[in-house]
Formats: structure tokens, sequence, C-alpha cells
């Protein structure tokens, strides 16, 4: 005859000793008799092992929780460490869309949907690609492609704004020369001599 206690261990991992003999014990196989039922001593054994083992997986769980906690922690202190290196506040940013309104002040009767939109009206191009430069200049945080995006033009489009309207601009990190230009110094193959 079968114990419920023989339920409980035949799920747990096989290889211990006192798991096996337990089970041994209560299903009358290592005495040989089908009809011994497990004595009292033998289920507190039994319950024994698998409190162990609980207690092993929960130590196990409590150091894994612990590492993932540490990872967080880890993570949450570089973007602060990359915000804090940007020197600017991620919510003190204005939007886009106010930038563009400002930048469209100066030019009457052109609205927001006017500059994202498809035309390419000469009215419309010299206010475009002023608020293209303006969110550039204001928004380092956006890409080409990001603000090509919002203006519903291709990346280059941007960058073709911005060197036509400020060649010397700061953003560019330190480049003394405008993209797909040679420099002052290039032959008509295109190679400059080398600067020593």
């Amino acid at each position: 005859m079968r114990s419920e206690g023989t339920e409980l261990t035949t799920g747990q991992a096989p290889g211990r000793a006192a798991e096996g003999s337990a089970e041994r014990m209560l299903s009358g196989d290592e005495a040989g008799s089908a009809a011994e039922p497990a004595t009292l001593d033998d289920l507190v054994g039994i319950v024994a092992v698998q409190v162990r083992a609980q207690a092993s997986r929960i130590q196990e769980l409590e150091l894994a929780l612990a590492d993932a906690e540490a990872r967080i922690l880890s993570q949450a202190r570089l973007i602060c460490g990359a915000t804090a290196v940007a020197n600017s506040d991620l919510f003190n940013r204005r939007p886009v869309r106010a930038i563009i309104e400002e930048v469209l002040g100066a030019y009457p009767g052109i609205s927001f949907e006017d500059i994202i939109g498809v035309g390419r009206e000469r009215r419309l191009v010299e206010p475009r690609h002023r608020c293209m430069t303006a969110v550039y200049d204001e928004r380092p945080d956006l890409s080409l492609p990001a603000l090509g995006r919002i203006f519903r033009r291709d990346h280059t489009s941007v960058l073709h704004a911005v060197n036509k309207r400020e060649p010397g601009n700061a953003r560019r990190r330190g480049r003394t020369q405008q993209p797909g230009r040679l420099p002052a110094n290039a032959g008509a193959d295109g190679i400059g001599a080398p600067a020593f």
C-alpha cells in the first residue's frame, strides 16, 4: 500500500540518496514486502529532505534576485551618468513643434503643416531650412534620420539645410570642412597633401 508521501518525493531531482531511500521505504521495495506501511519516522525524514531541498532552492532564488537588483541599479547609474554627462535635463527640452512655431513667427502665412508637407514652393524652402537648422541646433538628442522623419524628408535633406544655413555649426564636433566638400589643399584628383 502506498501512502500519500510517495507522491511528494517522485517529482524531486534524482541523485539524492536520502530521497531515494525514502521512496524505497514507502514503496516497500527495500525490505521486499509490498504491504508494509511507512512509519511516522520515515515520513518525517521525507519531509525533512524536501524542506532542505526547498530551502536550498529559496537560497538560489534569493541570490538570483539580488544579482538582478544589482544589475538594475548598475544600469540606472549608467543612465543617470549619461544624462549628467549630456548636461541637459531630459524634461527641460522644448518640443520640436514649439521650436518650429517660434521660427515661423518670422514667416507669416506659413504653418507647421506647410513646413512638414510635401510642397516644394520657393516661399517654403527658406522657412523649412531655418526650422530644420533651429531644431538641429536646439535638440542635439535627435539624430539626422529622426529629424528627417519629423520633417518628412530624407536625412540628407536635413543635412543640406543645416550645412547651407550654419556652415560653422558647433554640433559638428570639430570638423573644419563641410561634409561632401574637398579640402582647400586637395588637388584635381581629390587627394590632399598630407599634413605633418
